[in-house]
C-alpha cells in the first residue's frame, strides 16, 4: 500500500489564516458613511455637507477604528489550549 502525501511544500494546514471579516466590516462602514455624506450633499447646502462630513469623520475615528483595532488584537492573541507537554 502506497502512502498518499498531499500538500508537500505548502504551509501547515493547521495554521490559522487571517480572518478578513473585520476588514470587510470597516470598509462597509466607511462606504455607508461616504454614501450618507454624498446624499446629504444633494441638498446643496454647503454648511450641512461640511458638517455631515466632519461628523462622519469623527464617528469613524472615535467609533469604528477603535472597535476594529480591538477585534484585530483579540484575533491575534495567542491561545494555549493544551499546556500538558510544556
Amino acid at each position: 500500500m502506497k502512502t498518499h502525501i498531499t500538500g508537500t511544500g505548502m504551509s501547515d494546514r493547521r495554521a490559522k489564516g487571517q480572518n478578513s471579516k473585520p476588514t470587510i466590516y470597516i470598509m462597509v462602514e466607511m462606504f455607508i458613511l461616504s454614501i450618507l455624506v454624498f446624499f446629504i450633499s444633494f441638498a446643496e447646502i454647503r454648511w450641512l455637507t461640511v458638517l455631515s462630513a466632519v461628523v462622519a469623520i469623527f464617528f469613524f475615528i472615535m467609533s469604528s477604528l477603535p472597535r476594529y483595532k480591538k477585534i484585530r488584537a483579540r484575533q491575534m492573541k495567542k491561545h494555549t489550549h493544551n499546556n500538558i507537554h510544556t
